[in-house]
C-alpha cells in the first residue's frame, strides 16, 4: 500500500473515529415523507448523520427508525 493511502485513511479514521463531523443535514425529510408515505406499521432506516432527520421520521410514527453511522460518536 503506498505511503499516501496509509495516511490518508488514518487521518480520515482519526477524524471520523473521534469527533462529531456531520452536525448539520441539508436533505430535506419532509419530501422523504412524501414519497415514503410512512405508516406505523413501518420501519425506517437512516444514516444518523446529525440525527436530526432521524428524529424527523421518529415524529412521524413508524413502528421503529433505525439510526445507523460509520462514526460511532453520531450514533451516542
Amino acid at each position: 500500500m503506498p505511503l499516501s493511502n496509509w495516511i490518508s485513511g488514518r487521518v480520515f479514521k482519526f477524524v471520523h473515529g473521534n469527533n462529531l463531523v456531520y452536525n448539520t443535514c441539508w436533505e430535506d425529510p419532509r419530501l422523504d415523507r412524501q414519497a415514503l408515505e410512512l405508516t406505523s406499521s413501518d420501519r425506517v432506516l437512516v444514516i444518523t448523520s446529525a440525527g436530526c432527520n432521524a428524529l424527523d421520521y421518529a415524529l412521524t410514527g413508524p413502528a421503529h427508525v433505525y439510526a445507523v453511522d460509520m462514526n460511532p460518536r453520531q450514533n451516542a
